[in-house]
């Protein structure tokens, strides 16, 4: 793995709680989420040209200890990553044309295997798997 780069964007973030290992950690369970397809995406709002939108990536957990199940926002990972947070914990993506859900899972993946925690051969089959949208 990239160490030095993943402490420079956890470092950027600027957040005393959130670590390389917890970085780290939330890439893995993001990657498994996305494997199992129990990754969602709420999107929040769509600005009136169409140019950007509001969302939150939510994974669907169950909990081992309730049994029920709860979703868990991948904020801290998504603010390392780069992405503008505004209000609450949804980010800010632009553009359009394009399914912007994709393209953001798309991203992420490439950015997960160029920082070596996944291969090449997984990057190349999660990147294409949308998660659902609510």
């Amino acid at each position: 793995m990239k160490m030095k780069e993943i402490e420079k964007m956890v470092r950027d973030y600027k957040n005393e709680y959130y670590s390389v290992d917890q970085f780290v950690s939330d890439a893995k369970r993001y990657i498994k989420a996305i494997k199992e397809g129990r990754v969602i995406v709420d999107i929040v709002s769509v600005s009136q040209s169409g140019m950007s939108r509001k969302m939150k990536f939510l994974e669907c957990h169950k909990n081992p200890t309730t049994n029920k199940y709860q979703y868990l926002n991948f904020y801290g990972l998504f603010q390392c990553l780069g992405y503008s947070f505004g209000d609450r914990d949804n980010f800010q993506v632009n553009g359009c044309g394009m399914d912007m859900v994709f393209n953001t899972n798309y991203s992420n993946i490439h950015d997960f295997h160029r920082l070596g925690i996944i291969t090449k051969k997984t990057c190349d089959s999660l990147c294409q798997d949308t998660p659902t949208v609510i």
